[in-house]
C-alpha cells in the first residue's frame, strides 16, 4: 500500500524516520480526521488493538501517527479502525516515501547494479504491505427452503385428490403445458413393450379378423366369455393397439401424442360431464364415484379473447391476478365481496366444531381491505393453514383459530370472478425485478387491455396494454433489466462509507447464520446475518450473477478506488466488493461487504458495478460473541472442532442479540461507539457448565 502522505505531511514523515532509525516503519499507522482527539484519546482509541509505544499529531490538521510494538499489532489496527468505523480515520501504515524496489545484480564487468524487481519478487515484497489477518473466502451459503406462497402446485391435494371436490377446473394454476382433458384414466405401459405387444398381436389375428366395424374388430373362433375377456381397442388416430381411454365415451388411444392429436374433436362429441352410453347429469348424480353436484363446486364464466381487466393481486412480475373490468361483472363483483363482508360478522370458528381440513372453503381475515372474505384451503398444519382468497387471489397463512365457517354451501361455492394469467415474454433476468412488482401496483386500478390464448383451462401468452396503448409486458422487461454500463471509466461510483447498513433486530431467540468467523481468534467477533435477510441475499445474489455473465467477457477491467464499490468474481460467483487497498501486483485486497470477508483479487476479475446493486442496503453485521474474551483469558482453546459445534457456520443458530454502547477519549473529545453483542444460547449453556466444574 503507497503511502498516502505527501508535502508537508511526507517531511514529518521524514522527520520520525531520522529521529527513531532503528525503528521498523511497518510498525507505525498514520491517521486522518483525529482533530477533535488529543494525544491522550488517539492512544485510548488504538490501545485497544495492541500495545502503542508511542502517539502524536502532526502540524496538518487532522493528521496522526501512532507506533505500535510490532507489525501485527499496527496490521489490526489499521483494519479494525477502517472495518468499524466507516473509514472515518483513513487509517493506513506509516510508509515513507519509497521507489519501486530492487535487487542489486552483477553485471559481467562485475559492478553491483540496481534493477527492477520481477513479478515474483515484486508479489513476495508487496505482501509486508498487506493486512494479513482475517483473509477468507466468501461463504457458499445454503440458502435455507423458501415455500413460496404464488406456487400454483399447492392448490391441489397430491395425495388423494380432495381439492378437486371444490375445484375441480383448478382455477388457480398456470402450466405452460397443455393440458389434456380431465377425465380419461390412463393406463401405465412401457412404449417399447407396447410395441412389441402391438407387432406381435397383429401377426397373431391378421387371419383371424372377421369384418371391420368402424375402429372396432371383432374375431373368429372365440367363444363369447374368451371374447369379453380379450376384446382389443384400436387407437382411433393410427388403428393401432389402444392401452389407454376415455371412460367417458370409451374412445382409445395407443400414447399421449394421439391423444393430444384427437383432443380437438374428442371434445367436440364427449363434452366434460357426458358419460359414454348416454348417461345424462341425472345418471352423474346416482353413481357413487361421480363428481359432486354443480352447487358443490366452484364455477367460473370464460372471459372472451380480449377483455378489459383489473389487476387484483401480483404474485411474481409474470403472474397476477385479474378479473373482469365490464360493469354488470363489477357490480357482481362488489356484490359477492360484500356478502363475505357480512358473513364472517357473525359466523363461528372452524375450530370450535371441527378441524380444518384441506380442500374446504371458509372465511378468513382479508388484511388488505380489513373485510372478511372466503379462502379455499390447500395445506393444513398445527397452527397455520396455507389458503388462497378465492375472490382476490392472495396466498397466505391463516391461524386456524381465525378461520370461520360459512353456513350456506350455496354462498360458500359462489363463482369465482378472478383469474390467474401468465405473462407472455417476461425476461428471466433476475434484475430490478421489484421494480416490475412496484409498476403493476401502480396499474391495480387502471382497467387494462388483456390478449390472451386458452391452453388446457389456463390463461397464458397474456399481452397487457394500457388505456394510453402502452405495453405493459415491455414496460416490464425494461425496469427488470440492468443494461451493462457502456463507459468503464465512468464519473459515477459508490463508497462504502455512503452505503446504508441496516440496524440488527435487537430481541432474544432469534434466528441467525454465521458466515464468517475467521476474527474470532482476533477480537471475538463474527459476520452474520438473520434468518428473515436470508432471502434478501439470495436474491441480491441471483442479480449479481445475472449481471456478472453478461460483462464477464469485457476484455476491460476496472480498477477501484480505495473504498469504492466494484462487481468481483470469486470462486466463479460474483460479489460486491469494497476495494480496501490497492497494491501494484494487481491483486487489490477486497472486502466482500456481503459476506463478511477480506480476499485478494486479481484485476481481470473486477468490473465496475451499476449504481443499481451498489446501493442496495448491505444486511450482514459484525457482532462480539458474548463471554467469548473472558473464556480465553480463562484458558478456552477455540480448535476447528469447538467453532464447529458452537459456532457452526453456513447453519441456523438461535441467539440474544443486544447492543452495547462504549464512550471512550477524554472528556472534551468523547467518542461513542455501538457495539453488537451476540449471546448464542449452546455456548453460552457449555461455558456455563465451565464455571460449574
Amino acid at each position: 500500500m503507497e503511502s498516502q502522505i505527501d508535502g508537508a505531511d511526507a517531511e514529518t514523515a521524514d522527520c520520525w524516520q531520522l529521529d527513531h532509525p532503528e525503528v521498523d516503519q511497518t510498525k507505525k499507522i498514520v491517521l486522518h480526521n483525529v482533530a477533535d482527539l488529543t494525544v491522550s484519546g488517539i492512544h485510548r482509541l488504538c490501545s485497544s488493538y495492541g500495545t502503542v509505544v508511542n502517539a502524536f499529531k502532526t502540524h496538518t490538521p487532522g493528521l496522526a501517527f501512532v507506533e505500535f510494538s510490532n507489525e501485527t499489532e499496527a496490521a489490526i489496527a489499521v483494519k479494525q479502525l477502517n472495518m468499524k468505523l466507516g473509514f472515518n480515520y483513513n487509517a493506513d501504515l506509516a510508509m515513507a516515501k519509497e521507489t519501486l524496489p530492487t535487487v542489486k545484480t552483477v553485471t559481467p564487468n562485475d559492478e553491483a547494479k540496481d534493477v527492477p524487481l520481477t513479478d515474483e519478487s515484486w508479489e513476495r515484497t508487496s505482501l509486508k504491505r498487506r493486512f494479513n489477518l482475517g483473509f477468507s473466502l466468501p461463504l457458499l451459503i445454503n440458502f435455507p427452503a423458501q415455500e413460496s406462497l404464488a406456487t400454483s402446485a399447492h392448490y391441489r391435494c397430491l395425495t388423494d385428490g380432495c381439492l378437486r371436490r371444490t375445484d375441480p377446473e383448478l382455477f388457480f394454476r398456470i402450466y405452460k403445458v397443455q393440458e389434456l382433458f380431465d377425465t380419461p384414466k390412463l393406463m401405465f405401459y412401457d412404449p417399447k413393450e407396447l410395441q412389441k405387444r402391438n407387432n406381435a398381436s397383429e401377426k397373431k389375428y391378421a387371419d383371424e379378423r372377421n369384418h371391420f366395424d368402424g375402429e372396432f374388430f371383432t374375431y373368429r373362433g372365440l367363444t363369447e366369455e374368451e371374447r369379453a375377456h380379450f376384446e382389443l381397442k384400436y387407437c382411433v388416430v393410427c388403428k393401432g393397439l389402444g392401452f389407454s381411454y376415455c371412460k367417458d365415451c370409451g374412445t382409445h388411444y395407443c400414447c399421449i401424442e394421439h391423444q393430444r392429436q384427437h383432443l380437438e374433436k374428442h371434445n367436440r362429441y364427449c363434452p366434460p360431464g357426458e358419460r359414454a352410453g348416454g348417461s345424462t347429469p341425472t345418471d352423474i348424480n346416482s353413481d357413487a364415484e361421480a363428481e359432486p353436484a354443480a352447487t358443490n363446486v366452484l364455477k367460473r364464466d370464460p372471459l372472451p379473447t380480449k377483455v378489459e381487466v383489473i389487476i387484483t393481486a401480483i404474485l411474481t412480475p409474470d403472474r397476477i391476478y385479474v378479473r373482469s373490468a365490464e360493469k354488470s361483472a363489477i357490480e357482481e363483483y362488489v356484490e359477492t365481496i360484500g356478502e363475505f363482508a357480512a358473513a364472517g360478522l357473525n359466523a363461528a370458528p372452524v375450530v370450535k366444531s371441527k378441524a380444518p381440513t384441506s380442500g374446504d372453503i371458509y372465511l378468513a381475515m382479508y388484511e388488505p381491505l380489513g373485510v372478511y372474505g372466503r379462502v379455499l384451503v390447500v395445506d393444513v398444519d398445527a397452527k397455520k393453514s396455507k389458503c388462497v382468497f378465492i375472490d382476490y387471489g392472495m396466498v397466505v397463512f391463516v391461524s386456524n383459530d381465525a378461520l370461520l365457517l360459512i353456513d350456506d354451501p350455496a354462498l360458500a361455492h359462489r363463482k369465482v370472478l378472478v383469474y390467474k394469467v401468465c405473462l407472455t415474454n417476461i425476461t428471466d433476468e433476475q434484475g430490478e425485478r421489484e421494480k416490475a412488482v412496484q409498476y403493476l401496483l401502480s396499474l391495480k386500478d387502471r382497467p387494462l387491455r388483456m390478449h390472451y390464448r386458452l391452453e388446457g383451462n389456463n390463461i397464458v401468452d397474456v399481452q397487457l396494454q394500457t388505456p394510453e396503448g402502452e405495453s405493459v409486458n415491455d414496460m416490464i422487461n425494461q425496469l427488470i433489466k440492468i443494461l451493462p454500463l457502456k463507459n468503464m471509466r465512468s464519473n459515477s461510483y459508490v463508497m462504502y462509507k455512503d452505503l446504508i447498513q441496516t440496524a440488527p433486530a435487537v430481541g432474544n431467540s432469534k434466528q441467525i447464520m454465521i458466515l464468517n468467523r475467521t476474527t474470532i481468534l482476533l477480537d471475538s467477533r463474527i459476520t452474520w446475518i438473520s434468518l428473515e435477510d436470508l432471502p434478501y441475499l439470495k436474491n441480491l445474489q441471483s442479480m449479481l450473477e445475472c449481471y456478472g455473465k453478461k460483462v464477464a467477457e469485457f476484455e476491460q477491467s476496472y480498477l477501484p478506488r480505495e473504498g469504492e464499490m466494484c462487481l468481483v468474481e470469486c470462486l466463479k460467483r460474483w460479489y460486491r466488493g469494497v476495494c480496501y487497498e490497492t497494491a501494484g501486483d494487481g491483486k487489490p485486497a477486497i472486502f466482500l461487504c456481503d459476506y463478511g470477508s477480506m480476499t485478494l483479487v486479481d484485476l481481470s476479475n473486477i468490473r465496475k458495478i451499476p449504481i443499481q446493486l451498489a446501493t442496495k442496503a448491505v444486511r450482514t453485521h459484525d457482532g462480539t460473541v458474548a463471554h467469548l474474551d473472558e473464556a480465553k483469558a480463562e484458558g478456552l482453546t477455540l480448535d476447528a472442532m469447538f467453532l464447529d459445534i458452537y459456532l457452526p457456520e453456513n447453519e441456523l443458530v438461535t441467539v440474544d442479540i443486544s447492543q452495547n454502547t462504549v464512550v471512550e477519549g477524554l472528556p472534551s473529545a468523547q467518542e461513542k461507539e455501538t457495539y453488537t453483542l451476540i449471546n448464542l444460547h449452546e455456548l453460552d449453556i457449555f461455558l456455563k457448565s465451565r464455571n460449574v466444574q
